[in-house]
């Protein structure tokens, strides 16, 4: 039985705006319409579970949604799913020293198999309608140096120009 080989040109033939989307393994080419919910995971050491794990993720608004309606909304979720999860606090943040975002931060803590997870999540608007979420989550209350190590994390970022893809296909129909 013969082999089918994929026509390189299939996607670019039927999609003229496609994502270009870099991984850090190398790159891909999504066809038009995709969108960008990836979640990426950092955790410190190799032990299971982890001490301290990062995790930035990306998420989608509701239509005419403000960032604390989100960030309500989202609470909100959490507490429906995570067992005893309490909030401890929330305040305004930032994300970027060379581009200033404002986001808001919010602390809490839920049960997990009877002991305690210590949560950070910080949101921030980034595009109209486009969320992208920093959290950080630890087995204890977390550290003077993880504060230090959070706060420095949330000022490192770079945002990216938007590519010309993006916004060539945003003003289409």
């Amino acid at each position: 039985m013969a082999s089918r080989r994929a026509d390189p040109d299939f996607f670019a033939i039927r999609n003229f705006h496609r994502m270009d989307y870099e991984l850090q393994e190398g790159g891909i080419a999504l066809p038009a319409g995709f969108e960008d919910r990836t979640v990426n995971m950092f955790v410190l050491g190799a032990s299971v579970p982890a001490p301290l794990s990062i995790t930035i993720s990306r998420d989608t608004l509701l239509p005419d949604e403000a960032l604390q309606a989100y960030v309500d909304r989202q609470v909100k979720l959490l507490t429906s799913k995570l067992r005893g999860y309490t909030r401890m606090g929330n305040k305004a943040v930032t994300l970027s020293v060379t581009a200033p975002i404002a986001g808001i931060q919010i602390d809490a803590y839920y049960m997990n198999q009877g002991r305690p997870l210590y949560q950070r999540q910080a949101a921030f608007i980034i595009s109209p309608g486009r969320a992208l979420i920093f959290s950080t989550t630890a087995q204890a209350d977390f550290s003077a140096q993880q504060n230090q190590d959070w706060d420095n994390l949330l000022a490192s970022f770079t945002p990216r120009a938007p590519s010309e893809t993006s916004a060539e296909s945003g003003e289409q129909e």
